[in-house]
């Protein structure tokens, strides 16, 4: 503080001068050092999920007698999740993806090579990651494992002949992290990124012998990811009410049921499968007092299987649904650390469906329904939620599934339970 006045100026000497005329006949002693709370650090370290969107270019390599390759370009999307540490400068971690692909293709064959359709239907990675911190920046490489499932079949009218195979594989890239503030969602990293997808031969038998093919995908990806601006876990304090605003990602598992029915114009048939599925997802509120308003995505790997009879035949009819992803819009009334809600949306499956007698094979059946349902969720620290809720689907339009030559249509309806845990980036 500065006094404006001589007076006092001589008042403020007058008391000083006394204590170090006073402090001179005392022990000498060091004062103590004055306090200075250090400035937050920036880093990479923590969790962080987010979405992704980008392009694939894919080299099918098919051999019977002989061998001919075949390229395509299409598109792909879906969900990622990691964790970094950091060391320095130096950021290290691990990070799982699950996307689904639009990447299909033919394959005209050749004098010793029968003719097929390619179409690579999903990837999952599971890959570490090292990168060097730049402030805003982190270049950075990644590797590891891989895991694809596409299905080869023959040309229409035949392409009711066809298989679906799964497969272990390696993956390999580069990209750079971007830290922005971005208006209206706030704190996010920008990501561009290059990777290899490297899958093994796989075998798919059909009349005219096994075909083996191997693939190769150039993956280039942007994603939009979340990460916390503040770090660390913190106990719930009752006292205060919980923050649901702003981005969360998290696990999901639980049980669907799908119930199919196909008809051939004069007789329809019904078929139920079910079983497990498990999942990510991620999405955004916005909290206007204690009401609630998002959005929100998912994409779950199912094992839903069943079997019920083909349209039109005695033969036994095998269904499994192997992915289902949705988008949604939600609203809840936020009670403390209670959030119930309901939701509504769209969503997407994929099922393969075979005669049991003929093998006849449909491998990427697609299902496009709305979705309504809802749930509710309790804040167990000040960042992690846990959540129980029940989805509903419908398909929009009936999808064609001719096995044997034979015309079908078939719709479908679906019951989910699923349960998670989310991290939520306030």
């Amino acid at each position: 503080m500065q006094f404006q006045t001589s007076t006092a100026l001589s008042a403020l000497l007058a008391l000083i001068v006394p204590g170090v005329a006073l402090a001179a006949d005392l022990p000498a002693r060091t004062a103590p050092a004055s306090f200075i709370a250090p400035e937050p650090i920036a880093t990479w370290e923590g969790f962080y999920a987010g979405s992704f969107y980008g392009a694939g270019h894919s080299k099918f390599t098919s051999s019977q007698a002989v061998s001919r390759s075949v390229t395509r370009t299409g598109q792909t999307g879906g969900a990622l999740a990691g964790y970094n540490w950091q060391s320095g400068a130096f950021v290290y971690g691990v990070e799982g993806d699950l996307g689904l692909h639009l990447i299909r293709t033919n394959n005209p064959g050749a004098v010793g090579l029968i003719a097929h359709d390619v179409d690579t239907l999903y990837s999952g990675h599971l890959r570490a990651r090292m990168g060097y911190d730049l402030g805003a920046f982190m270049p950075f490489v990644a590797g590891g494992l891989s895991y694809n499932e596409s299905y080869v079949h023959r040309p229409s009218p035949q392409d009711f002949e066809g298989a679906v195979r799964s497969r272990y594989g390696w993956t390999a890239g580069a990209g750079l992290d971007w830290k922005v503030t971005a208006p209206f969602v706030g704190p996010l990293i920008l990501r561009a990124e290059y990777l290899y997808e490297g899958m093994p031969s796989a075998s798919y038998d059909f009349a005219g012998g096994p075909v083996n093919m191997k693939v190769g995908t150039h993956f280039l990806r942007a994603a939009l990811i979340y990460t916390p601006t503040l770090r660390g876990w913190r106990s719930p304090n009752e006292n205060v009410t919980a923050d649901w605003n702003g981005g969360y990602a998290g696990v999901l598992a639980g049980y669907g049921s799908a119930h199919a029915k196909t008809s051939n114009g004069l007789v329809t048939r019904s078929q139920t499968a079910d079983g497990a599925l498990g999942g990510i997802y991620a999405g955004r509120n916005f909290m206007f007092g204690n009401l609630m308003v998002g959005f929100e995505g998912s994409t779950a790997l199912t094992n839903w299987k069943g079997t019920g009879t083909l349209v039109g035949t005695a033969d036994a009819l095998s269904y499994r649904n192997y992915i289902e992803a949705d988008i949604r819009g939600r609203v809840g009334y936020a009670f403390g650390r209670f959030l119930p809600y309901l939701a509504g949306g769209a969503a997407w499956g994929r099922s393969e469906q075979i005669d049991l007698v003929t093998g006849s094979e449909r491998g990427r059946l697609p299902t496009e329904a709305w979705t309504v349902g809802g749930g509710v969720e309790y804040m167990l620290a000040d960042r992690v939620s846990a959540r129980v809720e029940y989805l509903h689907q419908k398909t929009l339009k009936n999808i064609s599934m001719d096995l044997n030559g034979n015309a079908q249509s078939q719709s479908r309806s679906a019951d989910l339970v699923r349960v998670g845990v989310a991290y939520h980036f306030h």
